[in-house]
């Protein structure tokens, strides 16, 4: 019985040994120079298409929101409510300066001797 144990042992670590070799020996295939470069360059096209994009997406957003706030104080001055105008009375009218009539001749106050 102990002479199985031993060789269910040996069975077993062949078996995982084999395994190992078997997925050591896989390797995948090595990057020319040509591809690591192509993937840098996509890498560098892709991030600065992002950045283009994020920046044309800020621009529209500024100019939209100042169209819109421009849109917004527009209506708001032609739909005031000017109606509390109309109770305030306008200011009178001036009336017309008539100077007083005075039928004495002007004299000095004052005499010189």
């Amino acid at each position: 019985m102990i002479l199985m144990m031993k060789r269910i042992d040996y069975q077993l670590l062949a078996i995982i040994l084999a395994a190992l070799l078997l997925a050591g020996c896989h390797r995948q295939p090595t990057k020319t120079k040509e591809q690591v470069m192509q993937e840098r360059l996509t890498d560098r096209l892709d991030r600065w298409k992002g950045d283009m994009v994020k920046k044309c997406r800020n621009e529209v957003e500024d100019k939209a929101a100042a169209l819109t706030d421009s849109i917004v104080i527009a209506n708001a001055k032609l739909n005031r409510d000017t109606s509390i105008h109309l109770l305030i009375p306008g200011r009178p009218t001036r009336p017309d300066y008539k100077p007083p009539t005075d039928s004495v001749p002007v004299k000095p106050i004052l005499k010189k001797d």
